[in-house]
């Protein structure tokens, strides 16, 4: 989660990928497809980590015609917007409060306005330390959060008007793994629906988990119905659904790698078919995947790695059940272990990939090859303080 934690300075010399590579790759801008986002919000650290300058707030971007941004507004007021997501509609933004030191977090929610985010009501608790990631359930009656930290998963209710309710429900993870520093407790990352919107999986990265949870639509609670077991120190961070709902693709923080898993939409089973090494053949560098995204076709996946600080993109084969690494590709021209990119963004055209990279400072924006599934820079990079995720709308 943070890398204060590993030591960044090291990847420097193993350089993975020259600052050359983004030289020799220009942004690409003629004949370019327009994005189908308008808008995208960037959450990140107020009060900046390691030693780094802090953003504003929310950041609100306009994206260009080629894929760029361009910052017109903050929304101020609120305290480590480490995450974002939108309600189903767009209509709703709602936001992680990561206070420091182990505080209890927040979550915050708003009402998007053209450019502009009006805040709902009053911020509601998160019941755990460092929150670090929200879903909205499909019909948008729930907002469920887990906290890092503290290894809990809440369960919030959102009113008609947009507003967070009080917590219905805090599940609370077990256990840890071998690794010395990261994995001292349970530490959940990610909060995902299936296809169908029964079942919520959750991904822990400090006990080497999967947990599968039955979702009551009326009520918001969850019933654990599983659990999916990893080897240790393999660490499962981010998840993404295939299209068809029974493939799920997970990046493992401290494996490296992106397993793929089947999955039994009637069963809730999880079980482990492949992986895939983020890592060009031959290197084993101190990396650490973060976010995953899937094109809408089934053919693409995307994700980032912070260390290498690079994008990757991988084709799908054999029916989705395996990945193939088709590029990997340095978000900026800064040296490795200086960028960290924490967070990726895919635009609902499947054209355009955004990293936010915390350490660099920076969002950077890429073009996806719909037919090879290479990347190019799509613009020069955008000068963010400490951002952690992006998201579009």
């Amino acid at each position: 989660m943070h890398p204060t934690r590993r030591d960044l300075l090291v990847l420097a010399a193993a350089g993975t990928v020259s600052a050359a590579g983004w030289t020799a790759a220009r942004a690409v801008t003629g004949n370019a497809p327009r994005p189908h986002a308008r808008l995208a919000y960037i959450g990140g650290f107020t009060e900046g980590e390691y030693g780094l300058p802090g953003l504003p707030g929310i950041g609100v971007a306009r994206v260009g015609t080629t894929g760029e941004l361009h910052i017109t507004g903050w929304r101020r007021g609120i305290e480590n917007p480490s995450y974002l997501t939108l309600s189903p509609d767009g209509a709703r933004l709602y936001a992680v409060s990561q206070r420091p030191d182990g505080a209890t977090g927040a979550l915050h929610a708003y009402r998007v306005e053209g450019e502009d985010l009006v805040p709902l009501g009053r911020p509601r608790s998160s019941h755990g330390a460092a929150p670090v990631h929200l879903a909205v359930s499909p019909d948008g009656r729930f907002l469920l959060t887990v906290n890092y930290d503290s290894g809990h998963v809440t369960v919030v209710p959102i009113a008609p008007d947009g507003s967070l309710e009080d917590a219905v429900q805090v599940v609370a993870h077990r256990g840890h793994g071998p690794h010395p520093d990261e994995q001292r407790g349970p530490h959940p990352h990610m909060v995902a629906f299936d296809t169908a919107g029964r079942r919520v999986l959750v991904p822990d990265k400090g006990n080497d988990r999967i947990y599968v949870y039955d979702f009551d639509r009326r009520t918001g609670r969850l019933t654990e119905s599983g659990r999916a077991a990893l080897p240790p120190r393999t660490g499962p961070r981010h998840l993404v659904f295939h299209p068809g709902g029974r493939l799920a693709y997970v990046t493992n923080e401290l494996g490296h790698t992106v397993t793929t898993w089947t999955y039994d939409p009637d069963s809730g089973d999880l079980a482990a078919v492949a992986h895939a090494s983020v890592a060009p053949a031959g290197l084993n560098p101190r990396n650490a995947p973060s976010a995953v995204h899937l094109t809408k076709d089934g053919r693409f996946l995307v994700t980032a790695d912070r260390g290498m600080d690079t994008v990757e993109s991988f084709r799908t084969a054999d029916a989705g059940r395996r990945l193939r690494l088709v590029q990997s590709q340095p978000v900026t021209a800064k040296a490795p272990g200086t960028r960290w990119p924490r967070d990726v963004a895919l635009d609902a055209s499947d054209r355009y990939v955004y990293t936010a990279n915390q350490a660099g400072q920076s969002v950077s924006a890429f073009r996806l090859d719909p037919e090879t599934g290479r990347l190019a820079p799509a613009a020069a990079p955008l000068s963010v303080p400490s951002p952690s995720c992006v998201i579009l709308r």
